[in-house]
């Protein structure tokens, strides 16, 4: 069985994401979670006095950060080791009761206190403790639920169900944030306090029970992994380059977090003079505007719908994280520091969804969850470190201030660079040919929602012909992105026009001056030579033999002769190929700029017989891409 994430997945059939009961299970446990957490957050900033006009808010609201993920060092490993061996929804139910208990009993030990709700120093360690057994099973809960997504979800609606479960959380967790300030906990009256805890264990008891009725599908794993052990994470990320380097991405956009995150006190007290609760008030605005932006970026990731080239979203997001940073620590103007709070969540949301996406794509099943926990592990261990220097570095609100001005012009280098590297990399023969297929295929899968079938039947070398019905301007590039083979276009050089150029040298279309069937004929079978000759080097090309677009209707055109006489004379296979899903428009502008669901469905390869006649060949070629077009039809009737 292969190591791949898809491979381990066996072919079921899933409902979509809305109608999904497991899935609608895992977003709804996932918002209790959330609004629980962030209970016990509030609850433990009131409780250690951090909004007091004295107390270095930045240093308390980052040593609550501290005592929260300091278990994680540990038990995400743990976690992920018990994600590959144990039922991993029982884990799921058994983690989130758990934290509800632990609320409920930090709220019978606060039933007594009277007054403020700041509590004595020598108190704070009870604090701390419970900050720290929450995090503990939080560090087991999210390595779980990582690992599990993809048994509840097929792959290709992977990165989707990423977007909308982080944004269920932080909609929780910002309505939680929202409320918790302005609603439940005051600061100077500790039965508020109290109020929080059992609201907040409520919503881990009751929703931690929706697990046991979660069904994720059985992934029968090989023999050769029986042998389950840590070590075997290990050697499995250092084998493979791009693991490694996800997780240095995730610990570099979530060491980020821990710094705006616990910088948002730092900049209201330096910027703004606030204290008090004032102070409180505008911190839970802040954050709820983060926690906006979050949820836009996760809506962002949803309508791009699709994991391929996630690479550019990813790399997209951390510059413009680093941007907004930025601005979030330099510029003392409310509104700017609004937008600026809003920017964060979004541009770093896009990056984690991405970053995660990739990662649960290319981990097989069998070792999954202690990747997962390996990830957290690493960065987690990171932010944990940037907590702790913040709460003990003195004047922590002015010094949180700085490492924003460093952070984010360095966020910004990291993924400008990133981008450019990955953009100039990849399969096509030049740097500037793998640029326009990036940005094509992230185009094609995400504003067209291409969606391609039968890419296996393209050959990976050797002589190629693919034969499509010609639709619209999009067409080249819909079946460009659905190869990774370069696709050599035969086209007119009346429409190599100059401003094309650096995309004309990039692809090296085979340019002609005729049709091939043009009375000319001496012109003609120079055309066919030339065409003959690239074939012969090996390359494959791409012809559309009905000589013109389909501009008001999708009724197929006769097909002309060239491609099969070109097939014919070089010993080239040819691939049928069906384009659907397009505009029915005169207007190449809508071709490129109106939204559509586009289809590409390759069909099997055939080689002509040179015995055949071109008359004999195109007529079998076009009843094997009008077969392709009934073959789609068939299956979108069936989906409806």
């Amino acid at each position: 069985m292969s190591d791949s994430a898809s491979a381990t997945q066996p072919r079921v059939k899933f409902p979509p994401l809305w109608r999904n009961p497991s899935f609608t299970l895992m977003w709804t446990s996932t918002a209790a979670s959330g609004f629980g957490d962030r209970m016990i957050m509030l609850a433990a900033l009131a409780l250690l006095g951090g909004i007091a006009k004295t107390a270095d808010s930045a240093g308390i609201l980052a040593s609550t950060q501290f005592f929260f993920f300091l278990p994680y060092l540990v038990f995400n490993v743990i976690g992920g080791w018990l994600a590959d061996h144990l039922p991993r929804k029982w884990l799921l139910l058994a983690c989130d009761e758990s934290r509800g208990m632990i609320l409920l009993g930090s709220f019978l030990l606060l039933l007594s206190a009277t007054g403020e709700a700041t509590q004595p120093a020598d108190v704070h360690w009870k604090v701390y403790a419970a900050l720290s057994a929450i995090g503990t099973f939080a560090a087991i809960f999210n390595p779980t639920r990582n690992a599990i997504v993809p048994q509840i979800v097929p792959i290709r609606q992977l990165q989707s169900s990423n977007a909308i479960i982080l944004v269920i959380n932080v909609a929780a967790s910002m309505v939680g944030m929202v409320i918790g300030t302005k609603l439940i906990i005051n600061p100077e009256d500790v039965s508020t306090v109290r109020t929080g805890l059992i609201l907040g264990a409520s919503f881990y008891i009751v929703s931690g029970l929706f697990f046991a009725f979660m069904r994720p599908i059985h992934v029968i794993r090989a023999q050769t992994h029986n042998k389950r052990s840590l070590a075997q994470a290990a050697r499995y990320a250092r084998k493979h380059q791009r693991t490694v380097t996800l997780i240095l991405v995730n610990t570099m956009v979530w060491g980020s977090a821990a710094v705006v995150s616990t910088g948002v006190m730092g900049v209201l007290k330096i910027h703004y003079g606030m204290t008090g609760e004032a102070l409180f008030e505008k911190y839970g605005i802040v954050a709820a505007l983060m926690g906006t932006g979050m949820l836009f970026g996760a809506a962002v990731v949803v309508l791009i719908g699709t994991r391929r080239e996630s690479a550019i979203v990813l790399t997209f997001g951390l510059f413009f994280a680093g941007l907004c940073t930025l601005i979030f620590g330099a510029i003392p103007w409310l509104p700017v520091t609004y937008v600026a709070a809003f920017g964060v969540g979004l541009f770093g949301n896009i990056a984690i969804i991405a970053a995660i996406t990739i990662l649960q794509a290319i981990c097989p099943n069998y070792i999954r969850g202690r990747i997962m926990g390996l990830n957290a592990l690493v960065n987690t261990a990171f932010s944990v470190s940037v907590y702790g220097i913040i709460w003990q570095i003195p004047k922590a609100d002015y010094w949180v201030l700085v490492i924003m001005l460093v952070l984010g012009p360095t966020l910004m280098a990291v993924g400008l660079t990133a981008m450019i590297r990955h953009l100039r990399s990849g399969p096509m023969p030049n740097k500037m040919a793998n640029l326009f297929w990036r940005l094509a295929r992230l185009f094609c899968f995400s504003w067209h929602g291409l969606k391609v079938t039968g890419k296996e039947h393209i050959p990976t070398q050797g002589p190629v012909v693919i034969v499509a019905n010609h639709t619209t301007a999009m067409d080249p590039f819909l079946i460009q992105s659905s190869t990774i083979r370069m696709v050599r276009w035969l086209m007119l050089t009346s429409y190599r026009m100059k401003i094309g150029n650096p995309l004309w040298n990039a692809i090296d279309p085979i340019c002609i001056e005729h049709d091939l069937d043009s009375d000319e004929r001496g012109n003609a079978m120079k055309q066919v030579r030339q065409i003959v000759g690239e074939l012969k080097k090996g390359h494959l090309v791409g012809m559309f033999p009905e000589g013109a677009l389909q501009y008001d209707s999708r009724e197929l055109r006769d097909f002309e002769d060239g491609a099969a006489v070109v097939a014919r004379l070089s010993g080239a296979q040819i691939v049928p190929c069906w384009v659907g899903g397009t505009v029915v428009s005169r207007s190449m502008l809508k071709h490129v700029l109106k939204p559509t669901s586009s289809t590409i469905r390759f069909g099997q390869p055939f080689t002509p017989d040179r015995k055949d006649s071109p008359e004999d060949i195109t007529a079998e070629l076009r009843r094997r891409i009008v077969a392709l077009g009934e073959e789609e039809a068939a299956r979108q009737k069936k989906e409806e």
